[in-house]
């Protein structure tokens, strides 16, 4: 079932093209069994170079599902990943094979090595970027401050890569440290867009004045996704430049981001297209801006959520795209159950911004 979504507001500049919706289609299986995957977060896939996509989960609940629907959870693995035979959006659904062990039980992707203190930090993934050679991971470091599922706090952004996309995955370095970004810079690889000019764009969100959140954004050249050395941040503080060297020069393209969030290059609009999710609104939110780093239009609203949803975590998995872009497809997850939307926007070509 198609539903369609109005037109973004009259006062915008360049307003938001038309567009319908479908209704949410779950990614996981419904169907009452054990020893399954209940819940699971972050949800961002990765098309790879043999026809599969790799999905990123930074966390996965796995359990019983009872057949009233309800769930008992055994327990949290955090950083997992998953596997599906196909890069079409429509073959996604319960088609997720985790990495797991002997017996079937999801693997922490990047750790599971007493020595890097795994009883309290976690490595969750984020984004990243896959090609024949093999695949490049961002994560959050995650450190544990008290006895619930939630207790962790950033403590740092790194990059581990692998030739397969199940791993095992190694850690790049900065000296002794695999934090090549620490907790006060941003978290680089919030969100990853490898671009047609040959450069990896990587967004990350920083707080830049009490309670108000941004994105600033680096690049890099592919074959240097995992030397921080090799990064340059888009500054308009600089006198030599838009891209500067230094970290702390960065400046926010992005207002108002949460952790999570995409941007892609549509064809269709002949733009680029940041979709996150909006929790003081309870909306799907997207802009479009003529390049990576802006300037950003205002937000257009392409699905609302009731507060008793629980939603979290938009974002679009370019990898899905048809049509030249004219069908984008949008996870969104309820209540940790992870969603997949169909986007079709209408008319030929909408001209971009």
């Amino acid at each position: 079932m198609l539903l369609l979504v109005s037109r973004a507001p009259a006062q915008q500049k360049n307003p938001f093209p038309s567009f319908s919706v479908s209704s949410g289609t779950p990614l996981l299986s419904q169907a009452a069994s054990t020893g399954t995957v209940v819940a699971q977060g972050g949800n961002y896939s990765l098309p790879l170079p043999d026809g599969r996509t790799l999905w990123l989960l930074n966390n996965l609940w796995a359990g019983e599902l009872k057949p009233d629907g309800q769930a008992a959870v055994w327990g949290i693995i955090d950083g997992a990943a998953a596997l599906s035979p196909s890069t079409s959006p429509y073959a996604q659904a319960g088609a997720l094979a985790y990495v797991s062990d002997e017996n079937k039980w999801p693997l922490p992707l990047l750790s599971g090595d007493l020595k890097e203190y795994s009883q309290v930090r976690k490595f969750w993934p984020r984004s990243g970027v896959c090609s024949a050679g093999g695949c490049h991971v961002f994560y959050s470091i995650m450190n544990n401050y008290g006895p619930e599922p939630y207790d962790y706090f950033r403590v740092g952004q790194g990059v581990a890569l692998a030739e397969n996309p199940a791993g095992p995955y190694v850690k790049a370095r900065l000296g002794t440290r695999y934090s090549l970004w620490n907790d006060i810079e941003p978290a680089f690889g919030s969100a990853v867009l490898a671009d047609e000019d040959g450069w990896v764009y990587v967004y990350g969100r920083s707080m830049h004045s009490p309670g108000e959140y941004g994105a600033e954004l680096a690049r890099v050249k592919p074959e240097d996704l995992a030397s921080r050395k090799k990064y340059s941040y888009y500054s308009l503080e600089t006198a030599s430049g838009s891209w500067t060297g230094d970290v702390s020069e960065a400046s926010v393209v992005l207002e108002g981001m949460p952790d999570e969030f995409s941007v892609s290059y549509n064809a269709r609009l002949k733009s680029y297209l940041a979709v996150y999710y909006d929790a003081e609104g309870s909306r799907v939110l997207a802009r479009q801006a003529p390049s990576p780093w802006g300037p950003w239009g205002e937000p257009a609203t392409l699905l609302a959520c009731a507060k008793a949803e629980y939603c979290y975590g938009a974002k679009e998995q370019p990898g899905f795209a048809a049509e030249n872009g004219g069908k984008i497809f949008i996870t969104l997850e309820k209540k940790n159950a992870p969603y997949l939307y169909e986007l079709a926007f209408e008319g030929e070509d909408h001209g971009g911004l």
